[in-house]
């Protein structure tokens, strides 16, 4: 870390915000996002200085898996680890946003392992790994719920072990394709969390498409969460 030099700082999260969408088995359970502004009660004495009202502050209610977060073994293995278990060093280093935004105009469309072959920069052994399908444009809509592509999961496994990579990440609400329903095995996080103890990142935005084909060190900490899973604020250093 003493030797990290870059020039930039490159924010891949998606905003949190009070109704924000959320994943459909979420919202099907009732639970909404909900950012409430607090004051101090207006009766209590005031502070020299301080205008009626203040401090403020706010109550929060929302998903474990909500806007930018990570993924932990817990999330589909109740005796897993906890998010607050993984090792910091799996949030951190060196990696690659592989640009597969060639995708964006193709609905529920499933990555395989030969995309990730001919992807260039090539991933190297370590690389946290996060994919850029250009979806995350369609935050807000229908379509980025029910209709995003994914990675195949049985496809791409050799390779993900092979590479030993620390940390997949991706741009839309779940990295398997398309509606619950179409993935309900859900065989990426059986692949990633159950077998390999690779942490998902998901929900990735903000100004992931500046550094989509390029090398980068990836910081990606969640919050110390004792959950399945946390909202966790992405960057990226070239």
């Amino acid at each position: 870390m003493a030797d990290l030099k870059y020039e930039r700082i490159y924010d891949l999260s998606q905003p949190i915000y009070g109704g924000m969408p959320v994943h459909p088995s979420i919202a099907a359970s009732g639970l909404a996002t909900r950012l409430q502004l607090n004051h101090v009660p207006m009766h209590l004495p005031r502070r020299p200085g301080v205008e009626p009202g203040w401090p403020i502050w706010h109550s929060v209610e929302l998903s474990s898996h909500t806007g930018t977060h990570i993924d932990s073994q817990q999330h589909v293995n109740a005796h897993g680890k906890s998010l607050e278990e993984i090792e910091l060093d799996r949030f951190m280093g060196k990696g690659v946003v592989l640009d597969m935004r060639y995708l964006f105009d193709r609905p529920s469309t499933a990555i395989t392992v030969d995309d990730f072959l001919k992807a260039q920069p090539q991933v190297e052994e370590g690389d946290i790994v996060i994919v850029d399908t250009g979806w995350h444009k369609k935050w807000g809509h229908r379509a980025y719920l029910e209709e995003h592509p994914g990675m195949d999961g049985d496809s791409i496994k050799e390779f993900l072990v092979e590479k030993k990579v620390k940390m997949l990440g991706i741009d839309t609400i779940c990295p398997e394709v398309g509606s619950e329903h179409n993935h309900w095995p859900h065989p990426l996080h059986r692949v990633c969390l159950v077998e390999n103890d690779i942490p998902l990142l998901e929900t990735l935005g903000g100004q992931i498409d500046e550094v989509a084909g390029k090398r980068c060190y990836i910081i990606a900490l969640p919050i110390r969460l004792q959950a399945d899973a946390g909202p966790a604020r992405a960057i990226a250093l070239i």
